[in-house]
């Protein structure tokens, strides 16, 4: 059997979704294509390479907005795009936290979030800065969203009565995510 990269992220992605991210190792990817460890080294460096692999990949899943129209809109569209595909790969959060942005669809999102927060009115000394708060803002907030989905509906009553009835348990994390981005939109343009 010939060992592509592809097939690499292919058996990569199988082992993330079935077993998470713990169980991932240049054993266990070896394991899964059939092939020695050893073999691995042939193709990939490290387990850092296969991270930027795998982060490249499902990078190449997300959608740039076609225009910078509305800056704000191609903005949210762009947060809400990345959002959907992390929330398609077990342990996509931790692989793009893993691995560094080095990637050509990587550094195309990159481009496409300065050059909308540049137009959006966010300065040039602010910019990489608000790029990293809507990096990071997404990043926490898919893999708060993925663990409180694990959470039973007892231990949500439960949470809502400690805090009272006076604040509003809302479990629609799409709602939850754009109330935020908005807020974090609305202070960049503070300088």
């Amino acid at each position: 059997m010939a060992i592509t990269k592809d097939a690499i992220i292919k058996a990569s992605l199988d082992i993330l979704n079935r077993d998470g991210i713990s169980n991932l190792s240049m054993r266990s990817l070896a394991k899964e294509l059939n092939i020695k460890a050893a073999s691995l080294y042939w193709h990939i460096k490290d387990k850092q390479d296969l991270y930027d692999l795998i982060a490249e990949n499902i990078n190449q899943e997300i959608s740039l907005p076609e225009t910078l129209g509305d800056a704000k809109e191609a903005l949210i569209l762009f947060s809400l795009q990345i959002r959907r595909v992390l929330l398609k790969t077990r342990n996509a959060v931790e692989i793009l936290a893993e691995s560094f942005p080095s990637t050509p669809s990587r550094i195309e999102g990159i481009k496409f979030i300065l050059a909308a927060l540049t137009k959006y009115g966010v300065s040039n000394k602010n910019c990489i800065s608000a790029a990293n708060i809507i990096n990071n803002y997404i990043l926490s907030f898919v893999a708060d969203e993925i663990r409180a989905k694990h959470i039973s509906s007892e231990a949500t009553e439960h949470f809502s009565l400690i805090l009272g009835g006076q604040y509003e348990m809302n479990l629609n994390f799409e709602e939850q995510f754009l109330y935020g981005l908005r807020v974090i939109l609305a202070g960049l343009l503070v300088d």
